[in-house]
C-alpha cells in the first residue's frame, strides 16, 4: 500500500516536471520566433523611422530613473524627429506599486508583453549597431572605471555622455509624472484621516532594512544590499525636532522590520497603519516639506516629484544623486578595523562595491560601516528645514569645506547647485577631506 502511494507521488512529480519542461520549451520557441520577427521589422523600418525600446522595472520602485531622465531630455528638445520610442514593463519582484505603475503608464508610450520584449532586445544585441534601437541606458553618474579614467585624463571624454545626460536632467525642474484632480482629492482626504491639518506641513522619514526585499522576492539572497541598512530609531530625534518646529513627521515604508516607539501625536508610523496603500505611499511621499531617507529605492519618490531630500547613512559617494534640485547628504563612516582609522572620502570614492560580492570586499579589507548618529541626522534635518524657511546662515568656513569636498570629483563636476553635504557633518569630519 505504502509502496503504491510512493510510486504515485513519484509519477505525479515526474508528470509535473515534464509538463513544466514542455511549457518552457514552447515559450522558448514562441519568444524566439517573435523576437526574430520583430527585430527584422524594427531594422526594416529604420530607413523611415527608428523604433527604439526601453524597459521600466515595475517590480522595484527605485528602477524608474531611466524613464524619468528620458522624459526630462525630451522636454529639453532631445529624442525628437524620426523616433518611435516604446517602453515595456517588466517585474523583478513579486510586488508592484499599482499607483506608481499607473502614473508611468500615463507618462510613457508603452506596449504590453514584457518578457517578449526582453527577448527582442537580447536578440537584437547579437548584431552590430544594436544601440540605436534602444533608448539610452546611460546613467547620470559614471561607473567607477569611467570616473577614474576621467580623473587620470580629463580630456578623454570618458564621462561625456554622463555629463550630457545630467545637464539635460537638471534643466527640467518640473515632475514628469503627476496626479489627476481626482487623485489629489483622495490624497487630501487621506491627510485629514491621518489628522494632519490642511495648514500644517509634514516631513517623511524612512530607513532602509532588509525586510521588504526578503518578502517580495523570497527566492533571492539579497544580503549583499544590507550594507545600506540603518536603524529607524536613529531618525526619531530628527522627527521630534521637526515636531518642536511645528511639523508632523510620517514614517514611510510598505514592509518594515520594526514599528517605531513614539507617543508623540505628531510622529505617525504610517508604515504599519491601516491607511497604508500603494496610492498613499506615492501621494504622501510626493507632498512633504522634505523627505529624510537612507540609501534605498524609496528616495526616488521625492526625486521624481522634485521634493527636497535629506539623505543620511549614504554609502557610495560616487553615486550621489546629483540631479536632486534641493538635497543634503551625509555618509556612513567607513572604519578600517585592521588600521584603526576611518577611510577618507577619496578612498571611499575609489572603493568599488555594490554588487553581489560586496560582503566579500568588505571582509577582505576588514571594513565596518558605522551608521550616522541621531545627533548627525537631527543636525542635517535642521539645516534643511532652516534652508527651506530662509533662516539658514551660510558661513565662510562651510563654503570652503563644500568646495573641498566637491573638488574630490574634479574641477568640472556637474551637479545641482542646491545639492550639498550637510554643513555640521563636514565640520565634524574635516580630516576625511583628503
Amino acid at each position: 500500500m505504502n509502496e503504491s502511494i510512493f510510486k504515485k507521488i513519484l509519477a505525479k512529480k515526474k508528470a509535473v516536471g515534464s509538463k513544466a519542461l514542455l511549457i518552457k520549451i514552447i515559450q522558448y520557441f514562441f519568444y524566439g520566433f517573435f523576437a526574430i520577427l520583430f527585430v527584422l521589422i524594427i531594422r526594416l523600418f529604420s530607413q523611415l523611422f527608428l523604433i527604439r525600446l526601453a524597459s521600466n522595472d515595475k517590480g522595484k520602485i527605485g528602477r524608474a530613473y531611466l524613464s524619468d531622465w528620458y522624459l526630462s531630455e525630451k522636454k529639453n528638445g532631445k529624442h525628437q524627429g524620426r523616433y518611435l520610442d516604446i517602453f515595456y514593463f517588466q517585474k523583478s519582484t513579486n510586488h508592484v506599486n499599482s499607483q506608481w505603475l499607473k502614473m508611468w503608464r500615463r507618462a510613457l508610450f508603452w506596449i504590453p508583453g514584457g518578457e517578449l520584449w526582453n527577448h527582442v532586445i537580447k536578440f537584437n544585441r547579437k548584431f552590430n549597431g544594436f544601440e540605436k534601437y534602444e533608448i539610452s541606458t546611460t546613467h547620470a553618474y559614471p561607473t567607477l572605471k569611467k570616473w577614474q579614467e576621467h580623473i587620470a585624463k580629463p580630456d578623454s571624454g570618458s564621462i561625456l555622455k554622463n555629463n550630457e545626460r545630467l545637464e539635460s536632467i537638471l534643466k527640467n525642474t518640473k515632475p514628469n509624472i503627476s496626479f489627476s484632480s481626482k487623485e489629489h482629492k483622495i490624497g487630501r482626504r487621506l491627510l485629514s484621516k491621518l489628522k494632519i491639518p490642511s495648514n500644517e506641513q509634514y516631513i517623511c522619514f524612512h530607513a532602509r532594512d532588509d525586510t521588504y526585499l526578503n518578502k517580495v522576492s523570497k527566492n533571492t539572497d539579497w544580503n549583499y544590499h544590507n550594507y545600506r541598512d540603518s536603524s529607524i530609531e536613529n531618525y526619531l530625534s530628527a522627527a521630534e525636532e521637526m515636531s518642536n518646529r511645528g511639523h508632523y513627521s510620517i514614517r514611510m515604508g510598505s514592509v518594515v522590520k520594526n514599528p517605531i516607539d513614539s507617543s508623540n501625536p505628531k510622529i505617525i508610523d504610517y508604515s504599519v497603519s491601516k491607511y497604508r496603500s500603494d496610492f498613499n505611499d506615492i501621494y504622501i511621499g510626493s507632498h512633504c516639506r522634505f523627505f529624510l531617507c537612507s540609501d534605498g529605492g524609496i528616495s526616488i519618490i521625492p526625486e521624481m516629484f522634485r521634493v527636497p531630500a535629506v539623505y543620511v547613512n549614504w554609502t557610495a559617494i560616487l553615486r550621489i544623486s546629483t540631479w536632486v534640485l534641493n538635497g543634503l547628504f551625509i555618509f556612513k563612516t567607513f572604519y578600517l578595523r585592521s588600521e584603526d582609522r576611518n577611510m577618507t572620502f577619496s578612498e571611499i570614492i575609489n572603493l568599488e562595491f555594490g554588487g553581489i560580492d560586496t560582503n566579500e570586499i568588505f571582509q577582505k579589507i576588514d571594513l565596518e560601516l558605522i551608521e550616522n548618529t541621531p545627533e548627525e541626522i537631527r543636525a542635517v534635518s535642521i539645516e534643511m528645514d532652516e534652508r527651506l524657511s530662509g533662516n539658514w546662515e551660510t558661513k565662510k568656513e562651510d563654503e570652503e569645506l563644500q568646495e573641498q569636498f566637491w573638488l574630490l570629483f574634479g574641477q568640472d563636476k556637474i551637479k545641482s547647485p542646491d545639492l550639498r553635504v550637510g554643513a555640521d557633518f563636514l565640520r565634524q569630519n574635516q580630516e576625511l577631506l583628503i
